[in-house]
């Protein structure tokens, strides 16, 4: 095995890349105008992780027919399109493109505040770490963190916080609950459905309205069965990567109420997120809207057979994320070092990210390109690499 090419172990797994009709792990269109998108097998990533060429040659193939729209300042074209399929897929009355994620999220917030100046938030949460306190300096909004090194707060939580408000001195009011979900900062845990519910209900019952950082809700509903439109029920709005795993090359989805969202473009102009041309993103994540979820839990299941072979390896540990998603830990001592271990796997078409700085061993994280390799036959590459002096 240790001797084997790449295209000698996809070959042996069984992988027929021209049979591949959906766009998952190796893209190939049944007329020819797609191309086919690599062999590789990227342990990294949410998404396909598509190299400058690749994305070149998808955009080529997916263009080809003519019939794509440009949209003008971010609006109308193959964008408006695209915000229409998410709308109708989350349940909402509309969605707005918008360049980025951290935008997406401020714009929800400061959108939904209305007079509370208070904004409810996870301390690991994304808006509260990752934004630059964008939501502080630039709307003026207070983010009170709550669940202190968890994944989820709790209903109690948000009860204690709005009796603060109310309680001080001078009164002030709670505006929005944002919950993220899956935590990044937690390596992709969940933050427990039934108690978003309970969450959501001491919200409405209070007056207090409901963001969703559902950057990667998508891949929570592949893991939970929970359908994207019944978490997305919940909230007033929800915000959705398109880069992370629809493999666009940037941008975001926020959907809500109509009345919210209609003139938002406006907003998004104000913050520089107009941009002149955004149908690169649009077309890429509408083509990969399309059968996501049983493609994404097929990766899932896929990854779960290489997990178990790997924790069957004495050589190696696998720890897995608590309510987690697609992220694993694989862990060892001694040698050979982790860099070695990910330049051998290269060389067969196995790419790992950098070394982990904390332990000695690799974050590995399931997406589509698991569908290039049987796990059975990738578990076999990663354990040579272990194994050899």
């Amino acid at each position: 095995m240790a001797g084997l090419t790449r295209r000698q172990v996809v070959a042996t797994a069984g992988l027929a890349l021209g049979a591949a009709a959906s766009p998952g792990g190796t893209l190939a269109a049944t007329d020819g105008s797609e191309p086919v998108l690599g062999e590789d097998v990227k342990l990294y990533g949410d998404g396909l992780s598509l190299s400058p060429a690749e994305l070149g040659r998808l955009l080529g193939g997916l263009t080809s027919s003519g019939e794509v729209e440009p949209d003008y300042y971010s609006t109308g074209g193959a964008v408006a399109a695209m915000e229409e399929r998410f709308a109708a897929a989350l349940g909402k009355d509309r969605a707005v493109f918008f360049p980025s994620g951290t935008l997406a999220n401020h714009v929800a917030i400061r959108s939904l505040a209305g007079a509370g100046t208070r904004v409810l938030v996870q301390e690991q949460s994304h808006v509260y770490n990752d934004s630059g306190d964008c939501v502080q300096v630039l709307s003026h909004l207070d983010l009170v963190p709550l669940g202190e090194g968890r994944a989820s707060f709790t209903a109690d939580e948000v009860r204690r916080e709005l009796r603060r408000a109310k309680a001080g001195r001078v009164r002030t009011g709670v505006g929005v609950i944002s919950v993220e979900c899956p935590v990044r900062r937690k390596l992709g845990a969940l933050f427990d459905f039934e108690e978003m519910q309970r969450v959501a209900a001491v919200a409405r019952d209070s007056g207090v309205r409901l963001h969703l950082d559902g950057a990667r809700i998508y891949m929570a509903s592949a893991t939970t069965g929970i359908p994207v439109a019944k978490y997305a029920e919940l909230f007033d709005t929800v915000y959705v990567s398109l880069w992370k795993y629809f493999n666009a090359p940037f941008g975001a989805v926020l959907a809500g109420p109509a009345e919210l969202l209609d003139d938002v473009h406006h907003l998004r102009r104000m913050f520089g997120g107009g941009l002149p041309f955004a149908w690169p993103a649009a077309v890429v994540a509408s083509h990969y809207l399309d059968g996501f979820l049983e493609r994404f839990q097929e990766g899932m299941r896929r990854f779960d057979v290489l997990l178990r072979a790997l924790e069957n390896d004495g050589r190696c540990r696998v720890e897995r994320v608590a309510d987690g998603t697609n992220v694993a830990m694989l862990k060892w001592e001694g040698e050979p070092s982790p860099e070695t271990v990910r330049q051998r796997l290269a060389l067969q078409g196995v790419h790992l990210w950098k070394p982990s700085t904390s332990f000695c061993g690799f974050y590995l994280v399931a997406n589509e390109t698991l569908a290039r390799m049987d796990p059975g036959h990738l578990a076999q590459l990663i354990t040579v690499a272990l194994h050899q002096s």
